[in-house]
């Protein structure tokens, strides 16, 4: 039966650990652990920082031998990997194995904001010598869509890239076999250019300002770093017979992006801030659909247009 960790218990794993601070679009998480201490693995790693500030969210961790209990009121299944409970106190992830059948690993337990939580991981499923993150994927972007769904910004399945030395920033959305990775690659030969990432980008209104993010959460091409550029201009990928763009209005552009972000269909208020960030996105940013042929013509075509 895993139990709320006491304030003492808490107390005692913050004095007797070494802390590890993430920070991952302007949100810095702090993990506190006991025996074993936490690692960080991966893509993951680039956005470890060395900081003693106040942390937004502060996770702590142990070891647990977990079972089957109850774990609350169910509000989302993924079909795969996870399960989320709505308890008293907040909210419970479960991870276990694909196969059916297959028993819990780890358990993550937050309060309904998402800026506390304890996550217990079963010794019997880790090997040895197996490095122990907490936050191991799914869970690290899970909570992260969660607390960005409060307030603070969108995660869409996209390409960004940095240009003109972070002057200008273009957001290349997409469904999977889009174009992400091949645009990311193209890119990737320009000069003066740096990519966020392949895959998922966070993006933050910012003192006004729409800001794009990397995220650890690449794709194919392994694209991951941890950028901040201004958002200037977003477009819709599509594969086409030569480059061309059909500018959106605002209302086709946020359903075309909603389709391409990752908010929490179980919270109907971060459902709610989704759509009015992407009614405030879509009103400041230029948006269009992109056609494109997977060359390096593509990416003159695009500079031409921005200019």
């Amino acid at each position: 039966m895993i139990t709320e960790l006491t304030k003492k218990a808490a107390r005692h794993l913050q004095e007797t650990s070494t802390d590890v601070f993430i920070k991952v679009a302007d949100v810095t998480f702090r993990l506190v652990g006991g025996d074993p201490s936490p690692e960080v693995v991966g893509a993951m790693s680039r956005f470890v920082v060395d900081t003693s500030s106040d942390a937004e969210v502060t996770i702590h961790t142990s070891w647990g031998e977990l079972g089957e209990e109850n774990h609350g009121r169910q509000l989302f299944d993924s079909g795969s990997l996870w399960q989320l409970y709505e308890e008293d106190e907040g909210y419970r992830f479960r991870l276990a194995g694909v196969r059916p059948g297959q028993s819990t690993y780890k358990i993550a337990r937050f309060n309904r904001e998402f800026t506390r939580g304890e996550v217990v991981c079963d010794p019997r499923r880790t090997a040895p010598d197996e490095p122990v993150y907490p936050l191991q994927y799914p869970l690290d972007e899970l909570l992260m869509i969660n607390l960005l769904a409060r307030g603070r910004g969108v995660e869409f399945h996209a390409c960004g890239v940095s240009d003109e030395g972070g002057r200008r920033g273009y957001l290349f959305a997409g469904h999977s076999e889009a174009g992400k990775t091949t645009s990311a690659r193209l890119w990737q030969r320009q000069g003066g250019v740096e990519l966020l990432s392949d895959d998922r980008i966070i993006v933050r209104e910012v003192g006004g300002e729409f800001c794009m993010y990397g995220t650890p959460w690449h794709g194919e091409a392994e694209i991951s770093l941890p950028l901040k550029v201004p958002l200037t201009h977003i477009f819709i990928l599509r594969h086409g017979e030569r480059n061309e763009v059909r500018p959106l209005g605002k209302a086709e552009a946020a359903a075309e992006l909603f389709g391409r972000s990752f908010p929490p269909f179980y919270h109907p208020g971060g459902l709610d801030f989704t759509l009015e960030f992407l009614d405030r996105l879509t009103g400041a940013v230029p948006c269009a659909e992109l056609r494109f042929v997977p060359d390096e013509s593509v990416t003159e075509f695009v500079r031409g247009l921005t200019v």
